[in-house]
């Protein structure tokens, strides 16, 4: 009410930012409203019904790690902190992969495939390296921003949605709360 009430006094200019700023509140709420309501939900990833080319152009079923802890990881070549993630997540690989881990990285390939390959190699991505396609973004959606991460339990479902970087620690202690390793 005071904001409404302030919109209504003083001089002409001051009305006119007030009442641009309480327009942009608005929309700003009601954005973030339809983000929500429209973030996809990745359904078939339940029983990871998917498939991926990999950066070599083999195709990955991942239905074969239904039973593991999987991370599926959006990434690309230029974002930074991509490129600060991955290291961590080698590392996470190499760890915990003989206890249940498995992890896809999806690149976008912005900058192509053969940059993607680049990346790996230069980086010795141990793990799933696929190329985002029709598949992955039907199921997935458009992630909003990268780097997007899912982490997915033995029985397929998806317990987390993690947007941005987030350090090894934080995905660490997810991956030995599913397998159950203290």
């Amino acid at each position: 009410m005071q904001l409404i009430s302030f919109i209504f006094q003083g001089d002409k200019m001051r009305k006119i930012a007030a009442l641009s700023l309480a327009l942009l509140l608005m929309a700003s709420v009601g954005c973030s409203g339809e983000t929500a309501k429209k973030a996809a939900i990745p359904a078939d990833a339940k029983n990871l019904n998917f498939t991926m080319v990999d950066v070599n152009g083999a195709t990955i079923n991942m239905r074969e790690n239904f039973g593991k802890v999987v991370i599926v990881d959006f990434w690309d070549t230029w974002c930074g902190p991509c490129r600060k993630g991955i290291p961590e997540f080698v590392e996470l690989y190499n760890s915990y992969k003989d206890k249940g881990l498995v992890i896809a990285g999806v690149a976008f390939a912005r900058q192509g495939t053969p940059a993607v390959k680049k990346f790996t190699d230069d980086m010795k991505i141990s793990y799933i390296s696929g190329i985002f396609n029709q598949e992955t973004q039907a199921l997935f959606g458009s992630p909003p921003s990268i780097p997007t991460t899912y982490i997915i339990n033995q029985q397929g479902e998806i317990v987390e949605k993690v947007v941005g970087y987030h350090p090894k620690s934080y995905f660490e202690d997810k991956i030995k709360g599913l397998l159950k390793i203290s």
